[in-house]
């Protein structure tokens, strides 16, 4: 089914410049990705509606839509020249019959002898690709830069007909530290290409690696620390890993196994510049095996406990 953009923006089909801005700008910001993290409906929402404002946001590209509806870009790439000049299946562009007896017969379903059917512009269109990338939470915590190859099936169009060329594409993509797992970031431009030599975007989404040590606890990272049931017991320093080093925390006497502490800012790096905390869990070990010194002395404290 054809998009309707004034629909989409919720404007009719008579309203002015200032109108349509408002009500772009107004569903623009409800439907924004960073108001509605990781929601795919408001995501989609927003794309759609950007698409919207991109052409009833523009006075010529508005006239042909209102004109030729969905077939609006072919309609320009036609008018624009693309296939003036030569043949174009059995249509003599160029000659005589007028620019609008041609494209009603191009729009009209009929094939010309190059074999090009109106059902092909979908295919002749520029189009997104998405490509996934995963990454350890060091280099989300540091941002990083990955360098993408992919394929992607361009169209391409001569003497009317319309094929696809497989493409190698590389890009090299820079990736904000703090960015979330699962967000999408856009590369305007990196998509597969249309028969009119625009290409749509690469989106590159986000996956945050599972870590050995490091585990997420909502917006915190966790992890655990192995203490020993003597330090544990009188109390002292201890070394707590972190993304980046190690640091010394000290415990009260008494800590018990599963008890957390929380070292604020030092978890993992939040999109424009902050951290999260890490909370260290303690995990109290006991040693298999132990010195005669090491016994004698645990088998004093035990007839101390026994005898109170």
């Amino acid at each position: 089914m054809a998009k309707d953009y004034y629909s989409i923006l919720g404007v009719p089909r008579k309203a002015d410049e200032k109108e349509i801005k408002s009500a772009y700008r107004k569903l623009a910001r409800k439907y924004h990705p960073d108001v509605n993290p990781n929601d795919k409906t408001a995501e989609a929402k927003f794309k759609e509606v950007s698409e919207a404002y991109e052409i009833l946001g523009d006075s010529e590209k508005r006239a042909l839509y209102d004109q030729y509806g969905e077939n609006w870009e072919a309609a320009k790439n036609f008018q624009g020249g693309h296939f003036q000049g030569g043949d174009f299946g059995d249509f003599r562009v160029g000659g005589g019959g007028g620019f609008e007896q041609i494209f009603e017969q191009f729009f009209g379903g009929r094939t010309g002898g190059g074999g090009f059917r109106v059902q092909d512009l979908d295919a002749a269109q520029p189009r997104d690709v998405t490509q996934t990338v995963e990454l350890s939470l060091e280099e989300i915590d540091a941002g990083t830069t990955r360098t993408l190859t992919y394929q992607t099936m361009d169209a391409q169009m001569t003497r009317g007909n319309i094929s696809s060329v497989p493409t190698t594409k590389r890009v090299e993509v820079k990736i904000p530290a703090g960015i979330q797992d699962g967000k999408k970031l856009r590369v305007p431009g990196k998509g597969a290409a249309g028969a009119n030599g625009k290409a749509g975007d690469l989106y590159v989404q986000v996956k945050w690696a599972k870590h050995p040590q490091f585990q997420e606890s909502g917006d915190q990272l966790e992890v655990e620390v192995p203490v020993s049931f003597v330090t544990a017991a009188l109390g002292g320093e201890i070394r707590v890993p972190t993304l980046r080093s190690r640091l010394a925390m000290k415990i009260p006497a008494g800590t018990q196994s599963g008890q957390t502490f929380r070292l604020s800012g030092q978890g993992i790096a939040r999109l424009g510049g902050q951290r999260s905390d890490l909370l260290a869990k303690i995990k109290i070990t006991v040693p298999k095996t132990l010195s005669a010194e090491q016994r004698a002395h645990l088998e004093a404290l035990a007839a101390l406990e026994n005898a109170g």
